[in-house]
This record gives C-alpha cells, structure tokens and sequence, in this order.
C-alpha cells in the first residue's frame, strides 16, 4: 500500500459558491464566505510536488493503491461519511481523490469560519485514521 505516496500529495480544494467572497479584514488576502452562500460546485485535485515543480499525476500513480479496505468512513467538517471501495477490496489514489470530494461536497456545508462555509482551509495535508476508525481529512491554509 503506498498511504505515505498519497499523503505526500499537494492539492487543493476548489470551491465555487453561490455567491462571492468578502475580504475579512481590508490589508489581508483571507477571504470568507457570506452566511448565505451554498456550494455550487466543489473539486479536489491533487498534484506531485518533484523537482521545485508541481505535476499532474500519471495514469500509473492515479492507480495505485492506497487502502486495502472495503469501507473507508472519511470525515471532514460534520459526521463521517461511508464510501464503499468501487471493488469492494481496496481504495486506490483516483477511488480516495473522488471520496475525500464527496465528502467535501456533503460536509464542507456544515463548516463554519467567519460565518461562513470554510473557504480558506483548502491545501491537502493527508488522511489520518482516528482511534475510532474513522480517517479524518487534514485542510491548511
């Protein structure tokens, strides 16, 4: 299994809201969203951080396999959510990328930073299984 490969990682969340993002405070960058907003679209992409440079992953690395498990509970904001392994035996890069979205999609709405659904803690930092089970998704600003 290569976890430490998937972990190793850079990517960022893409979300896209109903409605634009205000400045928190005028002289910073940080964004937030209205209380209002909702997700009209949301994306994780993930790329491989080689030689000072960012690339896309290879067909091969999409691949690989990354969890040898048929249910994998993946938390984000809110409660777990259960993702069925496509083969019913382990998760590769591609199965998990598309799982820790969806997650995304059905929890991120349940975040709250500034009033608003979290739009600012969107840089991958890994998965990590928790004493419960559960594997938690880690998000950085």
């Amino acid at each position: 299994m290569s976890l430490e490969f998937f972990n190793g990682l850079s990517g960022t969340l893409s979300i896209e809201l109903s409605e634009p993002t205000e400045d928190i405070v005028p002289a910073l960058s940080n964004q937030r969203a209205k209380s209002t907003a909702e997700i009209k679209e949301l994306s994780f992409t993930p790329e491989v951080f080689q030689d000072d440079n960012f690339r896309d992953l290879t067909a091969e690395e999409f691949d690989r396999v990354v969890l040898e498990t048929a249910v994998l509970n993946l938390q984000g904001e809110g409660e777990p959510v259960a993702h069925r392994a496509p083969n019913g035996k382990w998760f590769t890069v591609r199965d998990l990328v598309a799982a820790i979205a969806e997650t995304e999609r059905r929890t991120r709405p349940q975040s709250q930073w500034f009033g608003g659904i979290d739009v600012h803690h969107v840089f991958f930092e890994g998965i990590d299984q928790q004493e419960d089970g559960t594997w938690r998704i880690f998000w950085g600003s």
